[in-house]
């Protein structure tokens, strides 16, 4: 379903914000990677479990197997069953899915948590947890699983920036956060890490994980970047002191130093905190990514989202997991 939006997620919910699950939403599910098909958990007698209705789940179907088994005076049923939710994104979670879904969206859309709490009638406590949750799921996106920028005839440009300085010397003191970051110039990927040091071993690492050799690299004269062209890289520098574009080369930095300022206004204004600036960082390049690509914003996260919550390492079910069921059904 592509290009979502709160009207036809209510739709596809059956306009329902919680209670069971009908089967057009477990399609969307399963092709996001959110559920697992059929065939992937097996029970201790290696059946496959199948998604079956139940009325005492919140969600209204459970993973089931109900394989007769031959016994020696009569066939029994393998009666194991587990949650629906059982490692996925959603699970242990007393939210209905859909508010989870529709928090994912109001959170790709950039609203804030304090919109988002009053839209979806959710406590601070949770709204932080989801918003933790779904910094992690774009981090691992983005960043983990990365897709290098530039190559062969593409430029690159790369510097960095502080964040989180007073202006003018005034206000209350704000811990301040160095940021490395580069961005191809024919096509505005980017990648954007925080870092501690600016030194010539932290910088170059960082390089040699983002941009594909044989990149050509435009940057100011940082001392860092001197060994550039001896790393593979073709490597220009603009000497901001002097001119903004270099008038031989024609080479400059505007395109970061426009990047700077849309990733600056992107940052929560209240609250930033330090700890979290990777996910901050990966929030604002899988956006700009999405926008890049002309994709859609919530089926992409989602898909994300399955991705890393992925249960479907297919292994017999324990017994002792079946608790999680009467977990579920008591929220």
């Amino acid at each position: 379903m592509a290009n979502l939006n709160l009207i036809k997620l209510y739709d596809l919910f059956d306009c329902k914000i919680d209670g069971p699950l009908n089967e057009r939403t477990l399609q969307s599910l399963q092709e996001w990677g959110l559920i697992p098909r059929e065939g992937t958990y097996l029970c201790p007698e290696g059946h496959p479990l199948k998604l079956k209705q139940c009325a005492q789940s919140v969600d209204g179907y459970v993973w089931r197997c109900t394989t007769a088994i031959k016994g020696k005076k009569k066939n029994v049923r393998c009666d194991v069953y587990i949650s629906l939710r059982k490692d996925t994104f959603f699970a242990k979670s007393r939210l209905s899915i859909f508010k989870i879904v529709a928090f994912a969206y109001l959170w790709v859309k950039n609203l804030t948590l304090d919109v988002i709490m009053e839209e979806l009638s959710i406590s601070n406590h949770t709204a932080s947890d989801w918003s933790s949750f779904c910094r992690e799921v774009v981090y691992d996106g983005m960043v983990v699983n990365k897709n290098k920028i530039g190559g062969l005839g593409k430029v690159v440009e790369i510097d960095e920036s502080k964040f989180g300085r007073r202006k003018y010397h005034r206000g209350h003191r704000v811990e301040g956060q160095w940021v490395f970051g580069g961005v191809e110039r024919e096509t505005n990927r980017c990648f954007l890490v925080p870092v501690e040091k600016r030194d010539k071993e932290t910088l170059l690492k960082i390089i040699k994980d983002w941009i594909l050799p044989g990149t050509i690299v435009v940057s100011d004269f940082w001392k860092a970047y001197d060994c550039l062209s001896e790393e593979g890289y073709i490597h220009f520098r603009v000497n901001h002191s002097i001119d903004f574009k270099d008038p031989d080369t024609e080479q400059h930095t505007n395109t970061i130093e426009g990047l700077w300022r849309h990733v600056k206004c992107s940052m929560p204004q209240y609250h930033r905190k330090k700890l979290f600036f990777n996910g901050y960082l990966a929030k604002f390049m899988f956006n700009r990514n999405c926008k890049n690509c002309d994709t859609d914003r919530l089926s992409t996260f989602l898909k994300m989202a399955g991705r890393l919550y992925n249960p479907c390492s297919i292994k017999p079910v324990e017994e002792e997991e079946q608790e999680e069921y009467e977990i579920e059904i008591s929220l």
